[in-house]
């Protein structure tokens, strides 16, 4: 399987509230497996953004792909469904 570069950036509002989301391409080194050299995934991250830095040690929501194309429709699903996704990791994170 081929795996393309991706880097896809985006930052979105939740009320008085700023969020980054990036998905990108990945190399998976947790392998000790020699058949496992090359292993890509894409993952899907929103960290805060306070105070004009993004809060990159405190992920609040993460996904992982296998493909591509599943990676650029997850990250546009990420965008348009931002408040949802937001309020139900902050929530999560009180319990």
């Amino acid at each position: 399987m081929q795996h393309h570069d991706l880097e896809l950036k985006h930052i979105a509002s939740v009320g008085d509230k700023r969020f980054f989301i990036s998905t990108i391409r990945m190399h998976v080194r947790h392998t000790w497996l020699n058949q496992h050299d090359n292993v890509y995934v894409y993952e899907t991250m929103i960290f805060k953004k306070e105070n004009g830095k993004v809060l990159y040690l405190e992920p609040i929501y993460t996904k992982r792909y296998d493909a591509y194309d599943k990676a650029i429709d997850g990250h546009q699903y990420v965008i348009e469904n931002i408040e949802k996704i937001v309020n139900k990791a902050l929530s999560n994170q009180e319990d």
